[in-house]
């Protein structure tokens, strides 16, 4: 090839070139950009859209039970998500469970949380009770109640500032065992951060300081609770090396006060000391890391160093690892034209740094995972694993005592073993429009071995090997798929050993046109212990799902367990459920202006009326008891669990909206079917997680039959292109004709030069996609995705959350996937690929 690619001018078309050719793709290519547009809230939409604009939906589901086991015999539960958009600028997400769980202790942290984020071009703020991370050593993820600010302007400067309280007041209150008493604590800090052409560096300041004043109950010895002071200084920087390879590194040094009360000086003061209240309890403490990284040839390999000082700590993070040194190794090929895949990664970690602890533990850790397509129908995967602690016990008598060197040697020294084998094969035997037919076989080895001075210890070894395999066999036609599988377990720990195997059958069924999907199975297992049987589990499933109108979901569940063991018995549980996806909501207010006192003051005083009537009702296994008023207290304290923080922030802020227009219902029929929405909305996301995997897989089963079809008309396109190249006028000549040539002749030569370097960019960066795409046959691939499919997926969680909330349709959601999929790779193939390495497949070279 002698057509040059020029890959800084690539990155800019090579999606918009890639959906030229792929029609469905270029129907919904501008979808992108307008998400990723509308995904921010941007002040410069102000009356530019509706007023308010609420989209959700709520579910319901009961669970009738009958068995042993201690739970009731019904329950039922609801949940709700629905989102506010106030005039296309706010997006407020709100979630709600019903739950009779209680956080009444009192503590540090904020469970109630309420933030905006509202941007306007590149200014992004962050208000209310938010975090933000600056890096692992400074500010990671800490909630504040406070401002945070994001400044990113085109160019290579950035800034990003935060101020705010981290941890509220909290008294001791010696009736209550589970109160955690703290200061307030209040924090700030400023990252600023210049890219040049071949590097970059930053610069992060964080302070955080308690208020020795904000408590009065005096608190206990055996809490250690006293007022801390810190000021963290870090510095990163990245360089390029040798064109692809990069260097990323940080350095911290954290500074703190341990009790702003103690008196004495600082034994060894540090240039951070006049940054805060230092005494006799003021410490240093430092931590740094570099990783490097390098494509070669169809993968990239790495090398990472981290060192953390004993009892380093920072008060912009809740739980920090210290006290360790890490080196890394990490290697990625892919090998025989992309149809074997191989990942290596090792490590070593030691800790006891300071040399002060009574024992040094050293860990090695070594895997290997090895991929092999070698066609469409077969696919295997294996791996191998490793894992070796060492600990040394510092006996100081021992020392001390010993008679020579080899004294106590043996006894003072424990080592682990882990070892770690898999094997899958997935063989897709028949596939056509009428029948398909698959079978799937994996096996699994783990060793584990304890010694003591060279020596296995008493029961010390211990095996665990499985094997399953399946066959399933699928009529597209009729919508119809029958599966069998068989799972057997075997077992050993020192002399012991135990058996289990057990077969199952299952079979699914779709029925008009698909709205309604059924399912049944039946599964037996038996387990032995020694050889003597211990005991044998049969269960039967039933369950159906069935689709109306495309807005109401109604599902039944039927699980029937049988045991034959110790404790003998049978388990029948019905869950049934239903779903209800309701449509845009555009509120018209039309409200005079010499009405609106009057309004408010009458909704004054129906607030000041509202009925003491009890409520009782249930939502997922969770009790809601009390008034309207207690009820509203329960909501908001379930909103803000912990378990909930991982929702993205839009959508908790319309949780929160949400979970205001609950507590302004007036009338109790009225309030509770209100409640359990915003319960079904609280749950929403985590739903949508459930499922997102499988979204993922079918998403990218359709681009690999889409990326198989154009593979051809790619090839063909470049080699058209090139041929107008070499064909024009232009080509034979030397520069300096060229040069004399008339102007249109040139313009006309670089156009068709540009098409060829376009196609052949296109070209290369789809047949380097084009293997992993075809490797993500299995759910399996996609519930334990590679390094690049993980990423990905990742990026885009939230973004596809976002989607399905607002109600954008299958068939939309499925395009944006597919095109962010194919912008990702094309992305990434410029670090893995050669032009002038590149083969035709189809068409003969001249």
């Amino acid at each position: 090839m002698d057509t040059p690619l020029k890959k800084d001018n690539v990155v800019g078309f090579l999606l918009g070139k890639y959906c030229y050719l792929v029609p469905k793709i270029l129907c919904f290519a501008f979808l992108f950009c307008f998400s990723t547009i509308a995904f921010g809230q941007d002040l410069g939409q102000i009356g530019k859209a509706k007023l308010f604009k609420l989209t959700g939906g709520v579910a319901a589901n009961a669970i009738f039970y009958d068995g042993q086991s201690s739970r009731e015999p019904f329950t039922y539960f609801l949940t709700g998500n629905v989102n506010l958009n106030i005039s296309g600028i706010y997006n407020i997400p709100f979630s709600f469970s019903y739950s009779n769980q209680k956080f009444q202790s009192s503590n540090p942290f904020s469970f109630n949380r309420l933030s905006i984020h509202p941007s306007y071009k590149w200014v992004t703020t962050h208000i209310g009770d938010v975090n933000m991370t600056f890096s692992p050593y400074t500010l990671s993820g800490h909630q504040f109640t406070g401002l945070g600010v994001d400044l990113t302007p085109e160019g290579p400067f950035k800034i990003s500032a935060m101020y705010g309280r981290l941890l509220k007041e909290s008294e001791y209150n010696p009736d209550d065992p589970q109160s955690q008493p703290a200061y307030k604590r209040i924090g700030y800090g400023i990252k600023a951060s210049y890219d040049f052409e071949k590097f970059s560096i930053g610069a992060i300041f964080f302070k955080a300081s308690d208020d020795k004043n904000s408590i009065e109950k005096p608190v206990p010895i055996e809490y250690e609770l006293q007022p801390k002071d810190n000021v963290v200084v870090s510095l990163e920087g990245k360089v390029k090396l040798f064109g692809k390879g990069e260097i990323h590194a940080e350095v911290a040094s954290s500074a703190i006060t341990e009790d702003i009360n103690a008196k004495g000086e600082e034994g060894t003061p540090f240039v951070l000391s006049a940054l805060i209240d230092n005494n006799i309890t003021t410490q240093h403490y430092k931590a740094y890391n570099a990783n490097f990284s390098y494509p070669v040839g169809q993968g990239a390999v790495g090398i990472g160093y981290e060192y953390i000082d004993p009892e380093y700590k920072t008060l912009g993070a809740y739980f920090f690892n210290n006290d360790l040194e890490n080196i890394t190794l990490n290697a990625t090929q892919n090998v025989f034209e992309n149809k074997v895949n191989i990942a290596f990664n090792a490590g070593l970690q030691r800790d006891d740094l300071d040399n002060k602890k009574s024992t040094q533990l050293q860990r090695v850790v070594s895997a290997v995972t090895i991929g092999y397509t070698p066609s469409e129908k077969l696919n295997i995967t294996g791996g191998y694993s490793n894992f070796q602690s060492y600990t040394n016990i510092k006996n100081q008598f021992d020392y001390i005592n010993e008679v020579s060197q080899t004294d106590n040697l043996d006894t003072l020294d424990f080592q682990q073993i882990s070892q770690n084998a898999n094997l899958n094969v997935n063989y897709l035997l028949k596939d056509t429009e009428d029948q398909k037919q698959n079978i799937n076989v994996g096996l699994s080895f783990q060793n584990a071995t304890n010694k003591q001075g060279g020596q296995t210890v008493e029961n010390g070894d211990s095996n665990f090997y499985n094997g399953n395999a399946s066959y399933t066999l699928g009529y597209p036609n009729t919508d119809l798929n029958i599966s069998a599988a068989v799972n057997v377990s075997y077992n050993t720990i020192g002399v012991d050993n135990s058996l289990t195997y057990g077969p199952t059958l299952s079979a699914t069924k779709k029925y008009f046109d698909k709205k309604l999907r059924t399912t049944a199975s039946a599964s037996y297992n038996q387990s032995n212990s020694n050889g003597e049987k211990q005991g044998e589990v049969i269960n039967i499933r039933m369950g159906g799902n069935y689709t109306y109108l495309k807005r109401h979901n109604f599902n039944l569940n039927i699980l029937t367990q049988f045991r034959n063991a110790a404790t003998s018995g049978r388990d029948f549980t019905v869950t049934f459920g239903y779903n209800y996806t309701f449509g845009k909501f555009n509120p018209q207010i039309k409200l005079p202006k010499r009405k609106r006192k009057q309004k408010a003051a009458k909704l004054k005083r129906r607030r000041k009326s509202r009925g003491q009537e009890i409520l009782d009702f249930r939502y997922r296994d969770s009790l809601y008891h009390g008034t309207m008023d207690e009820i509203d207290i329960l909501l908001e304290n379930v909103q803000n669990h912990p378990h909930f923080n991982h929702i993205p922030e839009y959508k908790k802020e319309e949780l929160t909206m949400l979970r205001l227009v609950v507590a302004d219902v007036r009338k109790a029929k009225e309030y509770k079917p209100e409640a359990i929405n915003f319960l079904k909305e609280l749950y929403k996301y985590e739903d949508f997680l459930a499922g997102y995997n499988q979204l993922v897989f079918e998403i990218l089963i359709e681009l690999r039959k889409d990326m198989l079809r154009l593979d051809y008309a790619f090839e063909k396109a470049f080699v058209r292109a090139k041929i107008a190249v070499d064909n024009h006028s232009m080509h034979k000549r030397t520069e300096e004709q060229r040069q004399k040539s008339s102007q249109e002749l040139k313009n006309r030569y670089k156009e068709l030069q540009q098409n060829s370097e376009t196609a052949l960019a296109r070209l290369i960066g789809h047949r380097w996609t084009l293997p992993i795409i075809k490797n993500y046959n299995t759910i399996e691939k996609v519930e334990h995705p590679d390094a690049f499919l993980k990423e990905v997926m990742e990026q885009e969680k939230d973004n596809i959350f976002r989607m399905v909330d607002k109600e954008e349709g299958d068939q939309k959601i499925k395009l944006y996937m597919i095109t962010q999929i194919i912008d990702f790779y094309l992305k990434k193939s410029l670090n893995y690929t050669d032009p002038d390495k590149f083969d035709l497949k189809y068409i003969e070279k001249n």
